[in-house]
């Protein structure tokens, strides 16, 4: 079986089905939040992109890297800091899985905004509710930011990207 597809005692409880979606949205979870970590401090055009995106709840990592390294390969920028930063993601998301999977299964979403929220809660549990305490934004736009945009129309967040089959 490939690296991160085994199903952990942890979801042992669940029938086969159901724990295979989990694995895949928990993988997916832990990929989404460390990239927003790695690429944090960097500021390009990709990230305006990415920030709009929605996937399908049954999107692997794996799917969302490549469509995430599209969109850089798009804009133009230097892939060796973008392959570096899916690599470490990706490899987060295969060495975290077994520890937290239940927590990134029930934190799941389906598109960046969401997952930019649930940056910020966990942030705030963290380093508490201080602005002075928090991590400095820089390389992505605030959710609030990208709420209010999409409420008035100014931003379209397109389709979501559908699995392959």
């Amino acid at each position: 079986m490939e690296q991160g597809t085994q199903i952990p005692d942890s979801l042992s409880h669940l029938p086969e089905d159901e724990a295979r979606k989990a694995l895949v949205r928990a993988r997916r979870t832990a990929f989404v939040a460390r990239f927003i970590v790695l690429r944090e401090s960097k500021r390009t055009r990709a990230h305006r992109v990415i920030e709009v995106m929605q996937w399908d709840d049954q999107t692997t990592a794996e799917e969302l890297a490549e469509a995430f390294r599209e969109v850089f390969v798009k804009n133009g920028d230097n892939m060796m800091p973008v392959d570096r930063d899916i690599r470490r993601a990706l490899a987060h998301a295969n060495r975290s899985i077994n520890h937290f999977i239940r927590e990134y299964n029930q934190r799941a979403t389906t598109n960046f905004i969401d997952a930019l929220i649930d940056y910020e809660r966990s942030n705030c549990l963290l380093f508490g509710n201080e602005d002075e305490e928090q991590p400095r934004t820089g390389g992505w736009r605030l959710p609030q930011e990208l709420i209010k945009q999409r409420e008035e129309g100014k931003i379209d967040i397109g389709k979501p990207r559908r699995k392959k089959h």
